[in-house]
């Protein structure tokens, strides 16, 4: 007889079954972004909800239109640099490192105080109701903002991702704090909670200059750069965020435009009243606004679209999840959380939270087209969303009031899925095509 070694018996017997929690592991690191996002939305939830009591429709009003406003000359100021980080950072044999992706960041904050100081004051001091103690913390606020978004797309585009969710939570966590510090000593104001936000965004940004450097091996041991290089290199950056910027700038506004809009038709109470349900059914966004960025990542990483194709069921399923049960939770713990005179923002809230589905099924289709260098397509599609959230939510304001805001919303979020889809599958059929003619002979 032929003897048989143990090592072929090991080769050819089948392998166990796994157990219980090797199957479980790979879900509960599925979760953990997620998580992370609830989580940060959980304390920024928080944050609203208790300015929103404390100060009051009115002082709310003028502190959601101020941090409105620098948020989307942030998006204007960055070029979309930090979308296109999500690429460059992450592409093998990069030429980006962290200290040049600093570099890049410090020198386009410049500009962007100069801005916030002109324009953004002006537009804020028109929509608000013009006071003028704002101007001073509101250009502090828009210069941490900046940094801070920067460097929190930088350590997206390294990988960073739980890392820099962590940090966030931690942001946000401090600014709870120092708001109900506030409030606690009789000195909150929407002037004091703008200068809450920029020393959180202070803490922030130190936090992730120290993670990057930790985090990219690439951003230590290499010789100085000429600086002719480096322009050049940073010409070249600048040239392909160029359509990030669209995008970043689109998305933003299409988020946060509708209370610009009803800023400008109604009146700042009617805006801190909006701006509560909005807060609440952003809940429902936790997973594609979580995995957007580590799904460009790993597309880039993968030349293809096959993290897309086993993400995008997965994330829209969650996201239906919880715009049912934050429009119902919602429903019944607004006037509770938030005294009588918010009891309005019921009427929007179901259907803010409705428009959660397609805004998922744009971001995470937009993010994975970026992975594949085709930022065009979210380009696109939030382009076409800012002229039909103009036209919508302006006439629905007229027809119904603010309800008819929430209503624009969702026409608008539906019209930019159905356009970024379309540019996906397309995408798609290209790719595959590519593939298949590389593996002719």
């Amino acid at each position: 007889m032929t003897s048989v070694s143990d090592e072929a018996v090991r080769q050819t017997a089948p392998s166990p079954p796994p157990r219980r929690g090797q199957r479980l592991r790979p879900l509960l690191r599925g979760l953990q972004l997620p998580a992370w996002s609830a989580v940060q939305m959980a304390v920024q939830m928080g944050v609203a909800l208790l300015s929103a009591r404390w100060l009051g429709p009115g002082d709310r009003g003028d502190l959601v239109l101020a941090t409105t406003v620098a948020t989307l000359m942030l998006l204007v100021s960055s070029l979309g640099a930090g979308q296109a980080s999500h690429v460059v950072l992450a592409e093998p044999g990069r030429w980006w490192t962290w200290s040049r992706y600093l570099r890049l960041a410090a020198l386009l904050t410049v500009p962007h105080v100069l801005l916030s100081a002109t324009v953004a004051l002006a537009v804020l001091l028109r929509l608000s109701t013009g006071d003028t103690a704002l101007a001073v913390p509101f250009v502090v606020y828009s210069a941490t903002a900046l940094s801070a978004h920067l460097l929190r797309e930088g350590l997206h585009g390294l990988g960073r991702h739980r890392t820099t969710m962590a940090i966030d939570v931690s942001a946000a966590a401090l600014q709870l704090l120092a708001i109900a510090g506030l409030h606690a000593t009789g000195q909150l104001t929407p002037g004091s909670a703008l200068y809450a936000g920029a020393a959180c965004y202070a803490g922030a940004i130190t936090a992730q200059v120290l993670v990057g450097y930790a985090a990219d091996p690439l951003a230590r041991g290499r010789a100085p750069l000429a600086a002719g290089e480096w322009w050049s290199e940073a010409r070249g950056y600048l040239r392909l965020s160029r359509v990030a910027l669209v995008a970043a700038a689109g998305q933003s506004f299409v988020v946060i435009g509708d209370r610009l809009v009803l800023g400008a038709a109604g009146s700042p109470a009617e805006v801190g009243i909006y701006a509560a349900a909005s807060s609440l059914a952003q809940i429902s966004w936790v997973a594609p606004v979580a995995l957007a960025p580590m799904l460009t990542r790993r597309v880039a990483e993968a030349g293809t679209l096959d993290p897309w194709r086993h993400l995008y069921l997965r994330v829209m399923a969650l996201t239906a999840v919880l715009a049912v049960a934050v429009a119902g939770a919602g429903w019944v713990a607004i006037p509770f959380l938030l005294g009588d005179t918010f009891t309005p923002a019921r009427d929007v809230l179901p259907v803010l939270c409705a428009a959660a589905l397609p805004y998922a099924s744009y971001h995470v289709d937009s993010a994975a087209c970026a992975g594949l260098r085709d930022l065009r397509a979210g380009a696109v599609g939030a382009l076409a969303g800012c002229l039909v959230l103009v036209a919508t939510a302006t006439g629905g304001y007229q027809l119904l009031g603010t309800a008819g805001i929430a209503w624009g919303v969702l026409v608008t979020y539906v019209v930019m899925a159905a356009i970024v889809r379309w540019r996906t599958l397309r995408l798609r059929d290209r790719t595959a095509g590519a593939l298949q003619g590389r593996d002719l002979p």
